[in-house]
């Protein structure tokens, strides 16, 4: 029996992640809908087979699965407008960071199964990682093994109890920003050492490509791989002693955890 995809709030992630569904999901027994309150960011979803939708509540109307991707303060007012919509035979799926089961719940009228997702910005070009929370008693097993499969397309899903959200966000969801910071340093770096930026910035990149498909295709500690980039003597051991010396990694952590401590705060 076909399904329908349904996303409000179809900005950049609730955009991205329509766009994507669309792409991967054609053909396999799903339509899409979506709602906007820019109608302009529907045009491009269109033209991808996602049916725009007048308002949020007509969206939730002709939704099996429903997407909710909207800023965090406006959760509520939205749930609340698409309540009469909402039927223990739907799915709710909320993208918005913070704002917890029980308090979707409360908003939707208790009736209708949520589920969280929290994802990162490469979900945009279809590699993010998805953290999925199904806590809610309501979510049928059916249920959870369907949105395994819709988010899977899109990259890494990991099922994760609530308590461990804000932890997720603070290494996995923040971590791009990390990444491209590092990546930013090493085009500066080879900019210095006589290379043109986008020279510089095309290596750097292809960089970060090839080693994460190492770590991801070996299976031995990633300290391992590093000691066997460092030949005796060799200018590389001279980078990496230079890296220990400034603290590099006790950086990263503090980062992580600095950003795990203003969630914990957000949160309250």
């Amino acid at each position: 029996m076909s399904k329908t995809i349904g996303c409000i709030g179809c900005g950049n992630m609730g955009g991205a992640i329509m766009a994507g569904l669309a792409d991967k999901l054609a053909g396999r027994g799903y339509g899409f809908c979506g709602y906007n309150r820019t109608p302009a960011r529907m045009r491009p979803l269109a033209e991808k087979g996602v049916q725009p939708e007048a308002s949020a509540l007509d969206a939730a109307h002709n939704a099996d699965v429903l997407i909710l991707a909207v800023k965090p303060y406006q959760v509520a007012a939205v749930l609340e407008e698409i309540r009469p919509a909402l039927s223990s035979d739907k799915i709710l799926v909320s993208v918005a960071a913070g704002v917890s089961l029980q308090r979707l719940r409360e908003y939707a009228g208790r009736e209708c199964p949520v589920a969280r997702c929290m994802p990162n910005t490469p979900a945009l070009v279809g590699e993010g990682v998805f953290a999925l929370c199904f806590e809610d008693q309501s979510l049928r097993p059916e249920s959870k093994a369907e949105l395994l499969e819709i988010f899977g397309v899109l990259g890494l899903c990991l099922v994760l109890p609530e308590a461990r959200f804000t932890a997720f966000s603070a290494l996995i969801g923040a971590g791009p920003a990390y990444v491209f910071q590092i990546m930013q340093a090493l085009v500066q770096a080879g900019v210095t050492l006589g290379f043109q930026h986008a020279e510089a910035r095309r290596m750097v990149t292809a960089l970060f490509a090839g080693s994460a498909r190492m770590a991801a295709e070996s299976a031995a500690p990633l300290m391992q791989l590093r000691d066997d980039v460092c030949s005796p003597g060799g200018l590389t051991i001279a980078g990496v002693n230079q890296l220990d010396r400034a603290g590099l990694t006790a950086a990263l952590v503090d980062a992580v955890m600095a950003a795990d401590a203003r969630g914990r705060e957000m949160e309250q």
